[in-house]
This record gives structure tokens, sequence and C-alpha cells, in this order.
């Protein structure tokens, strides 16, 4: 149920995302049709829009010559609205314009532009803004305008009142276009969102991998412990992941992700009653040089004070109580402890798993106690077989983390 309920949470931040750019791209089309309106010159009163009052008439070919932009007024009849002859141009219709002055030119135009009305019982025409154009003409072409609008006065010129209005987009087009692609980007925001999210977690998760043979050997003295802790905290229904335990050896036994963390705490809470660095360290310092560790009469009880003191550094280093630097002194505080008492790996992973079916008994009886100790022998075994088992290191292995701080100098130098 709480993974459920953490996947619910990350899907309301992706729908979070997903609203505000949904408002974001409602609220900015407007402007950014504006924008671009005004930088393409597709507004009213613009070349090819809408002829506003101020926009002058041209009556006249001299007129068209002396005006930058212009509009033409055409009167139609009582019954129906002026009628225009049409002809084709490479497969573009033109349009022959009569004039008040008797002349005739020809025009294109964008027909949701022109503004109609009945004035004074005339059907009347204005038709987008336009300018006098150059005719760049063939031969052959000029040739078939003559023939098909004989009644031109020239065909050097023409009326041009599309503008850019053929070649854009109208408004509710641009708009349309404009919340598709910011849906787009919103969809690739929450693809990244979430890509980012993962790479995160296995970046947090991948914290607690060991970096050197120095935590490699750390992380060793409680990986029979570390590897069955891996299996849990994973499933809602609190079964094993089996398969964990076969996965990286990690310090603290969990990744130091959102959940990986969260059960570390839960679990020195439950388990051990600690809530802070100051309570963990307080119980190391009991179990590794104080009490815990005097009153212990056999090797079994000194493996089973000494593997959990170091299991307890490597959980608060992922409940994220302190940092690595911190973590390592510590533990080799408490390894050269362990080297002093024991000889070998074998012999302290026995005494640890002796030590372990001791408390294991007297805490929930013999049945309980040797099914626990098949599994973690199981888990021994299976270290013992890794390519990457701890055991495999010496185990004398110096603790020292200054000489590790050396390491990494040099390297670093030698790198630059």
């Amino acid at each position: 149920m709480k993974g459920f309920f953490q996947k619910l949470r990350e899907g309301e931040q992706m729908l979070n995302i997903a609203g505000l750019t949904a408002a974001v791209m409602f609220l900015l089309a407007g402007p950014c049709w504006s924008l671009y309106a005004w930088a393409m010159d597709l507004g009213p009163g613009g070349w090819g829009g809408l002829a506003q009052p101020d926009t002058p008439a041209a009556s006249s070919v001299a007129e068209m010559e002396g005006l930058e932009r212009f509009t033409l007024r055409l009167q139609g009849t009582a019954d129906e609205y002026p009628r225009l002859e049409y002809f084709f141009v490479d497969g573009v219709t033109y349009w022959v314009f009569p004039l008040d002055s008797g002349e005739q030119v020809a025009g294109r135009f964008t027909l949701e532009n022109v503004q109609r009305e009945k004035r004074d019982g005339i059907y009347q025409e204005c038709y987008p803004v336009g300018a006098w154009r150059e005719w760049d003409l063939t031969p052959e072409e000029r040739a078939a305008v003559e023939r098909d609008a004989p009644g031109l006065s020239t065909t050097g010129h023409y009326v041009d009142m599309v503008g850019r209005h053929r070649e854009n987009i109208t408004e509710a087009r641009f708009k349309a276009g404009f919340w598709t692609l910011c849906l787009l980007a919103g969809l690739i925001s929450i693809l990244f969102t979430g890509f980012h999210q993962d790479r995160q977690k296995r970046k947090e998760a991948d914290t607690t991998l060991p970096r050197d043979d120095l935590e490699r050997w750390i992380v060793g003295i409680y990986a029979i412990w570390g590897q069955f802790f891996a299996q849990l905290g994973h499933r809602p229904d609190g079964r094993r992941d089996v398969e964990a335990r076969r996965g990286p050896i990690r310090i603290g036994g969990q990744p130091m992700d959102d959940r990986g963390q969260k059960f570390t705490r839960e679990t020195l809470e439950d388990s051990w009653e600690i809530t802070s660095r100051q309570e963990l360290y307080e119980t190391v310092d009991y179990m590794s040089a104080g009490p815990g560790l005097h009153k212990c009469e056999t090797q079994a009880d000194r493996a089973w004070q000494l593997c959990r003191s170091m299991q307890l550094l490597g959980m608060g280093f992922t409940a994220g109580w302190y940092s690595r630097k911190e973590m390592v002194e510590r533990s080799c505080q408490v390894g050269q402890v362990i080297q002093r008492h024991f000889r070998s790996w074998e012999e302290l992973c026995e005494g640890f798993l002796e030590g372990f079916y001791t408390w294991r008994l007297g805490a929930y009886g013999p049945e309980d106690a040797q099914a626990a100790l098949r599994e973690r022998r199981e888990i021994y075994r299976e270290l013992r077989a890794r390519p990457d088992s701890p055991y495999r290191l010496n185990w004398y292995f110096p603790m020292d983390p200054e000489r590790r701080l050396r390491q990494e100098k040099q390297l670093s130098q030698l790198e630059k």
C-alpha cells in the first residue's frame, strides 16, 4: 500500500507539470498570436488584412501608384453583390476589378478578409488592404492574360490583397498549432522529469555501493546480515525479494533512495530503538569498546557484538545521519578491534552464525532458529562463491582511511 501511494504521489507530480503546461499554453496563445501577426503584418490594417475605416480607398491606377496601402470598394446592385470576372495564371486565380476611373486592374485577395454590407439599399464589398505590385510574367503568361482579360488597363502591375495571409496561418490555426506544440512540450517535460527522477534514484541507490577494497572489507563484516536485509522492504505486501540478496553488496544493506533510507530508519527505530546519530554511536561504542564487548565469554559472542556494531555504522550512513568519510573512519576503528580478536574471515563468519543462532534460539525457539540459521548459511555460501566476494580480500587489510585519502589524491594528480 505504501508503494502504491508513493507511485500515486509521483503521478500527481507529473499531472501538476501537465496542468501547469496547459495553463501556460492557454494564457500565452493570444499574446503569441498578436506578436506573430504584428511581425508578419497579418493584423487588421496590415497587408492582406481587414481594411480599417482609415484605410484609403483607391479609385484609379494613379492613386494606387501613389499609395503604399489602400483598399478597393465596389458596389453591386439592390439585389446582389458585385460580380467579378476572373482568369488563371499558372493555376492562380486573378480577378478583374473595375475602378471608378473606368480603368480595370487585376488583383488577388483572401475571401475571409472581404467585408460585405448593404448600405442605402445597395450591396457593397470592401476588399482587404492591398498594394500595387509589379507583375512578373513570362511573355507567354502575359500573352495569355491579354487574351483572357482584354479589358485590363495594364499587365505590368496588379493589386496584391493577399500579402502574407496565404503564406501564413489564420489565428485559429495558429492557436491550435501553438496548443499542440505546448502539449508536446508538456509531454516531453513529463518524460524528462520521469527520466531525471529515475536517474536520480539510480544515482542515490549507487551511493551505498563500496567504492574501494577498504569499503568492501568493511561491508564484508556484516555481509551475511546485509544480503538478508537486502531482501526486505521492497514489496507492499511485506514479502521478501529473494533475488535482491544475490544483488549488489551494499553499505547498510539497502540503497540510499527514498524507500531504502526510510526502511533503514524504521528498522533502526523498531529493532534497536535508535532514532539519531548520537544514539547509534552510543550503541556502537557500548558493543565494540564497552561493556557489550567486555562481557563476552566466547568468540561467538564477540563476533555477534562486533559484526552488528559495523552493521549499525553502515545503516547510519544509509539513513543519512553522517557522511561517508565519517562512516569509514568509525568503521575502521571497529575493524581494528575485529582484527585483534579474529584471525580470518571464516573464523569471524562462523562465530557470527553461532552467535546469531544463540540469540535466535532464545528469542524464537529451536524450530525457528534452525530455519533462520539455514537461510543465513545459504547466504554465506553464496557470498563466498561470488566473484566480488569481500571474503577474497586479505583479512589483515589495513584499517587506515588516511591511506585511502592519500591514494585518491595521488590518482587525482595523475589524471591531471
